[in-house]
């Protein structure tokens, strides 16, 4: 097979995967994909609604890292926790109860990602970062923490490499990148 006819079996394929993805606006209502403004993304085939990034200040910074945190294991402050928008308590759960509270997309049940969840955005090609970057623009080729705890050790949590995909284990005190998730009935 000639690399012209790969290239067209690859976009044929991502245009097939690309088709179950909807944009929304921040008011929650479902816009046209060429719209260039939007603050969350639906996957119709697996019912679940994702944050996306912005390129600017706020509470969707791609820029902002947080250390994982649930309330009772991880980092809920230190050195890593204040890599944020808002300079402190920079940590998983207190960006999730953030984005609940900011009520995006008209939602208020806003979470982590489980690993399969995550991984379910990760798009296997010659792009950096490995995720449909006309749907989700400003993601970062970094890891994106996910709601587990490694196995037994529960200093360490999952997360998902967006730069060779998978999965990793990374120390809860780390900061690392977020992307919230909420299921639509």
């Amino acid at each position: 097979m000639n690399k012209l006819s790969l290239f067209f079996i690859t976009l044929c394929l991502s245009t097939l995967v690309s088709a179950k993805l909807i944009k929304v606006s921040s008011a929650g209502i479902s816009l046209q994909d060429s719209n260039q403004q939007w603050a969350c993304v639906l996957d119709d085939k697996t019912k679940l609604m994702w944050e996306v990034k912005r390129s600017m200040k706020g509470l969707q910074d791609n820029q902002s890292t947080y250390t994982w945190f649930d309330g009772s294991s991880g980092v809920e402050n230190d050195e890593y926790s204040r890599n944020c928008h808002w300079g402190e308590g920079c940590n998983t759960q207190d960006f999730i109860q953030a984005l609940n509270t900011s009520n995006l997309c008209q939602s208020t049940n806003w979470r982590l990602p489980n690993e399969s969840e995550l991984n379910s955005l990760l798009v296997y090609n010659d792009n950096n970062p490995l995720i449909n970057t006309h749907y989700f623009p400003n993601t970062q080729s970094k890891s994106y923490w996910t709601s587990a705890t490694h196995g037994q050790n529960t200093d360490v949590a999952i997360d998902v490499p967006f730069f060779y995909g998978g999965t990793n284990g990374s120390d809860k005190s780390f900061d690392s990148y977020i992307r919230g998730v909420r299921d639509v009935k």
